[in-house]
């Protein structure tokens, strides 16, 4: 019976052009996470062209002599395929949440987030000569995505969610401490760099700057994405 095979091969391209259509779902995330689909997508095009790196990496002598871009274009760049996978992972995951929580001025307060990194990195590790990768941006983020998570279930009166999250704010000082004392990085070890704490916790305050910004501007209720994610209700 040939009933139900599709006619002349039309049901994929029906398929394929509903996924693509202007409410279909890749667009559709495309959308809602621009700002995260972009830098994720330029992110990856550097890694795949290395030979663009050393234009792009922060490379300070550079900056000075008036290539400002490389302060926001040095956190696309990496040492390595590994640095690479687990900074964006981190990113992909932690930028879909804050931008679907806080659309309106999230592409704002990233980059706040970005050159607060950026400025700390230059000035205070004078050691260094360059410096790459979206670490210190992912640990701006997770403090921000917590801190407003840890605020939410307070507001709600969800006092076990509010103790995850608090303990997860717990976990990140851990972390920082083990990394400012040892030197080296808790997840991720990567030959051919030596991990900066000082972009890790200067995200860390730049990601509780966007939290106080958006919760003294905005409040808890009027976020566009409309997400709480701790919320019980």
């Amino acid at each position: 019976m040939i009933a139900n095979q599709p006619l002349d091969g039309h049901a994929p391209q029906v398929t394929l052009r509903s996924l693509l259509s202007r409410d279909g779902m890749m667009l559709g995330l495309v959308k809602s996470f621009r700002v995260t689909f972009l830098v994720s997508l330029v992110t990856l095009l550097v890694g795949f062209f290395p030979s663009g790196v050393l234009l792009l990496e922060m490379d300070f002598a550079s900056v000075v002599d008036g290539q400002w871009w490389r302060l926001l274009t040095g956190h696309v760049t990496h040492f390595g395929a590994q640095q690479l996978f687990w900074d964006l992972l981190m990113f992909v995951v932690l930028s879909s949440l804050c931008e679907s929580r806080h659309r309106k001025h999230y592409a704002l307060l990233l980059l706040m987030v970005s050159l607060v990194v950026s400025a700390t990195v230059m000035f205070a590790c004078d050691h260094v000569i360059s410096y790459r990768g979206l670490s210190g941006v992912d640990t701006g983020l997770f403090v921000w995505f917590v801190g407003d998570q840890f605020r939410i279930s307070r507001k709600a009166a969800d006092k076990g969610f509010a103790v995850f999250w608090g303990s997860l704010g717990i976990a990140l000082i851990g972390k920082l401490c083990f990394e400012a004392i040892t030197g080296d990085l808790l997840f991720v070890h990567v030959e051919g760099f030596k991990p900066l704490v000082e972009s890790h916790v200067s995200g860390g305050v730049a990601g509780g700057l966007a939290l106080c910004f958006t919760g003294l501007c905005h409040g808890d209720t009027c976020a566009s994405g409309d997400g709480n994610l701790s919320s019980g209700n």
